[in-house]
């Protein structure tokens, strides 16, 4: 128990004045209804009208005085949220068919996957409030390049100057992204909702075709919920070869038997991954996505045990003592009428 503003408290010295003034106007009221009626009138109801204003008396002044008791609430511990991000540094992901906000422009010259996943990933941090966060690149395999830590102005330096140079294996192998990722939260351990967030088109050159969903199958079992980023559209388009300043395209990449590579956004499979996982799947051009990816995070982790915490709080009993005098004042003018 405590009170924010203890002087107010004097004000009760009122009520007793106020209990004798009232008694002494009822004994007046009743001697002059004897005069001039030649009955004695009954007191009660004028005696519990004045108890009922003394009530209020006492309400407001110990209301003014701030009264507050302490207990114990349950909050969201957004620190208890592990948050890992993929971004996927395939060659497919040089393919320019993604657009860039106007705001990404300065940051990067040339509008593609590769460059709207790394705008998209720095809207994410901009979104967080003291989750730890974790980057790591792939393509056919996953290399850890920032682990966990809660300096944000580190992780956007990372995201800003990474370039497709950083992954020389070719290729893009979501399984082992998967498993890159999870591994990175097992290398941690501690106790953590688990969020792992891949950025990609969804393209996976792996010979076996069902070792993404043996992954994020792998990666539900230990409570890692995958969320999935589609990079590009669902057309075919070239992979393009630019020079050394990036200016101009000079080339379109090949395969071996000298076909030009053609590149599309696969979403069944980032769709699957997700839903197996218990994540969710999003395309990164829509609107307020990355909003809506960190608020389908938080959905998730709010079910997490450890993201629960306790802490002392004060409610405040001045509202519920004005109510109660509003109501008792009302009803000492119904019984004083």
């Amino acid at each position: 128990m405590g009170l924010d503003a203890p002087v107010y408290l004097w004000l009760l010295v009122s009520v007793p004045a106020f209990a004798c003034a009232a008694l002494l106007s009822i004994r007046r009221v009743t001697a002059w209804h004897e005069t001039f009626e030649g009955v004695p009138k009954r007191q009660t109801r004028l005696v519990f009208h004045a108890l009922l204003l003394c009530l209020v008396l006492v309400l407001v002044s110990v209301a003014l005085a701030g009264p507050k008791i302490q207990y114990t609430k349950t909050v969201f511990n957004r620190s208890g949220i592990d948050v890992v991000i993929g971004v996927d540094m395939s060659k497919s992901m040089l393919a320019e068919d993604a657009s860039l906000p106007p705001e990404a422009e300065p940051l990067f010259r040339v509008a593609n996957r590769l460059n709207r996943a790394r705008h998209f990933a720095l809207e994410l941090l901009s979104e967080l409030r003291g989750e730890r966060i974790g980057v790591f690149l792939f393509a056919s395999k996953g290399i850890e390049i920032v682990p966990f830590t809660r300096d944000y102005g580190f992780c956007r330096y990372v995201l800003t100057h990474i370039n497709d140079a950083d992954i020389t294996i070719p290729g893009s192998d979501l399984g082992e992204a998967i498993l890159r990722g999870v591994s990175m939260f097992e290398d941690e351990g501690g106790e953590a909702a688990r969020i792992l967030v891949l950025l990609s088109d969804g393209e996976d050159t792996r010979p076996e075709p069902s070792f993404f969903s043996e992954s994020a199958l792998t990666a539900a079992k230990k409570g890692v919920k995958v969320f999935t980023v589609g990079l590009g559209t669902g057309k075919n388009v070239l992979i393009p070869v630019r020079d050394e300043d990036g200016a101009e395209i000079v080339n379109y990449y090949i395969d071996e038997e000298g076909n030009h590579l053609r590149t599309r956004l696969e979403q069944e499979r980032l769709k699957s991954i997700a839903s197996v996982t218990g994540g969710r799947y999003l395309v990164a051009s829509g609107k307020n996505a990355p909003e809506m990816l960190m608020n389908a995070i938080l959905n998730e982790a709010r079910e997490v045990e450890v993201t629960k915490a306790t802490e002392p709080a004060w409610l405040k009993l001045s509202p519920f003592l004005l109510l109660a005098g509003f109501i008792l004042f009302g009803w000492g003018i119904w019984v004083g009428r």
